[in-house]
């Protein structure tokens, strides 16, 4: 995190000159969004790995949304009323999911068992993007603009799961529970070793795509809001200051 921070500080001192009238803008958004897609990778490499759950007899149903705060630095190269921008942000990502089921089924020997699983997964990937963005009648006060990016962010990820199992044998419940903690680390190296080759993973990609509007508040204060494309659908508002 610290390295890509400093990147980020180096990288927006090497593109601003002495002087410059709204060539340049800096800004701070958040964002949050539904990130559904990511949830089919994981659970082909988590759902194995809880204890007392048998994915022959059941499945367990995902639910992911996340957020995202940033900072944006952009360059303006019409000036004031010019209408196309490059930007360069760092961006602190929040994937969250949530992930239950249950169900009846048979042990080895016969015997009724009734099973539960749930649990949570966050990923915190920081990233370092860079964004084209076209402003649409851009002398308006209001005006709509669209714009794409890609970014790179480095992993992290905290995975835990409670899996609780009951077996009924010879009319007596016997319980059966426990409580597992994954970092992201834990899992490619698990990963790694069941299958016995390298797994590149360090950096998330990050993909934008997006399409809103953005309002001069007061003079050289602007706010935005828009709905975009960002590993996932993800509604953004924000606010900057040109200079």
């Amino acid at each position: 995190m610290k390295k890509l921070t400093l990147l980020f500080i180096i990288a927006v001192l090497m593109v601003i000159p002495v002087s410059a009238k709204g060539m340049f803008e800096f800004g701070f958004h958040y964002s949050a969004w539904n990130v559904d897609m990511i949830a089919p990778i994981l659970e082909d490499e988590i759902i194995p790995e809880i204890e007392y759950w048998d994915p022959e007899y059941g499945s367990l149903n995902f639910d992911s949304n996340g957020s995202n705060f940033g900072f944006e630095f952009r360059f303006f190269p019409g000036g004031k009323n010019g209408s196309l921008s490059l930007g360069l942000s760092y961006e602190r990502n929040n994937f969250k999911m949530k992930a239950e089921g249950r169900y009846d089924g048979f042990d080895d020997d016969g015997d009724p068992i009734k099973a539960e699983a749930k649990g949570t997964i966050d990923l915190f990937p920081h990233s370092v993007n860079l964004s084209i963005r076209w402003e649409l009648w851009a002398t308006k006060r209001i005006h709509p603009y669209i714009g794409f990016g890609f970014g790179f962010g480095a992993q992290d990820a905290l995975v835990k799961f409670h899996s609780r199992a009951t077996t009924n044998t010879g009319g007596i419940d016997i319980v059966e529970e426990q409580d597992e903690i994954w970092t992201f680390e834990d899992i490619v190296e698990e990963y790694e070793a069941a299958e016995g080759k390298k797994l590149l993973v360090g950096f998330f990609p990050i993909v934008h795509i997006n399409f809103g509007f953005r309002g001069e508040i007061v003079d050289n204060i602007y706010f935005l809001g828009e709905v975009a494309f960002y590993d996932g659908l993800i509604f953004r508002g924000g606010i900057s200051y040109r200079f």
